[in-house]
């Protein structure tokens, strides 16, 4: 009789994982961010991410911070778009603000006038589209417990003024934002946005790579339950992290190792580090002589533990996209498309 009853429950068991195998996954879409003031891809471009099954781009439309010198928060950076490779993407504009900026804003009344700006900033930049309207609008910002009451006060006003056009509202969230929402809150928008990149010391010499690094974001685990659906970002690109008289300068994007190189100017110091030897221009940067610089970079191998770490630790999210930061000409020289691939069929 036991043996009979054994069986029968191993029956029941072997059903139950059949059909939990035989389910859907859920589908994950595939999504890259554009952080570049030009947006143009190219045919060869648009046939890569065809073959990658990319439907959507997140292209940074300009940023936004208070100007010292005219005494008010001005648009920076504004993008220029070839419409000519974008037909089969949809694009979600992504405004960058610092935070420095709302420490200038002080009223209700400035909070409404900054959300009409942007508004009417991203129609203007958005209309050679030429597309019906936007879906989705993100915005980007590292807020501090300073500047949380009047942000989420500005992302509450923006979202009202978007419901209006259907258009939802989503932003950026930090690892730290992620795992301690009782202490940072939770912004007032539809869906946030995990970056899962930049958890380092950047400013610290002795950091090796201050993007991303699996012990780095392993210390963040367990995560929460977050009150918002999330989808997450993963780093694919580099930048040099210039030093001088033992203080962080400046960052130098895309800058790589193999740029370095076998270049009499500088001396490299141990695989990822070099010292300026004559006082020259870098990237549109004058370097002097005994500066340093400390090379970052995330490529295959730590795209694909970024891929994975989110796979393990944010079942529960709801992911709905997955985006990787950034797409630029000359990427696929860096990553092939087969190993995008690798990384999105993680997921």
């Amino acid at each position: 009789m036991a043996n009979r009853i054994f069986g029968f429950e191993l029956l029941v068991l072997s059903l139950a994982l059949f059909i939990s195998a035989c389910q859907p996954k859920p589908q994950v879409h595939r999504a890259f961010y554009h952080w570049q003031t030009n947006l143009s891809i190219s045919p060869t471009e648009q046939k890569s991410l065809q073959k990658l099954r990319v439907s959507r781009l997140y292209a940074k439309f300009f940023d936004v911070d208070w100007d010292e010198g005219q005494g008010q928060i001005v648009p920076l950076a504004s993008i220029q778009i070839d419409t000519a490779g974008l037909k089969k993407l949809e694009l979600v504009p992504v405004i960058y603000i610092t935070n420095r900026t709302w420490g200038h804003v002080e009223s209700e009344s400035q909070v409404e006038t900054l959300a009409q700006k942007i508004i009417a900033k991203i129609d203007a930049l958005a209309k050679p589209l030429g597309k019906p309207s936007l879906s989705e609008i993100q915005i980007d910002c590292d807020w501090t417990a300073s500047s949380r009451r009047v942000y989420f006060a500005f992302l509450e006003k923006l979202s009202e003024k978007l419901a209006q056009r259907k258009c939802l509202l989503s932003a950026t969230i930090r690892l730290h934002q992620y795992k301690y929402p009782h202490r940072t809150g939770v912004p007032p928008v539809s869906s946030g946005t995990l970056m899962l990149y930049n958890v380092g010391e950047l400013e610290s010499w002795e950091e090796e790579n201050s993007i991303f690094s699996q012990s780095a974001v392993e210390a963040y685990a367990p995560f929460p339950k977050y009150p918002l659906p999330l989808d997450v970002v993963l780093p694919a690109f580099s930048w040099g992290v210039l030093f001088r008289e033992g203080e962080m300068i400046r960052l130098l994007n895309e800058l790589r190792v193999e740029d370095l190189r076998g270049d009499a100017r500088f001396e490299q110091i141990d695989p990822q580090r070099f010292r300026v030897q004559k006082s020259t221009y870098l990237k549109g940067h004058y370097l002097y002589q005994g500066d340093l610089l400390r090379i970052e970079t995330c490529g295959y191998a730590e795209l694909l533990a970024a891929a994975r770490f989110a796979r393990k630790h944010l079942p529960g999210a709801g992911l709905h996209w997955v985006g990787i930061y950034h797409w630029h000409a000359g990427l696929n020289k860096i990553i092939k498309e087969s190993e995008f691939e690798d990384v999105f069929a993680v997921f």
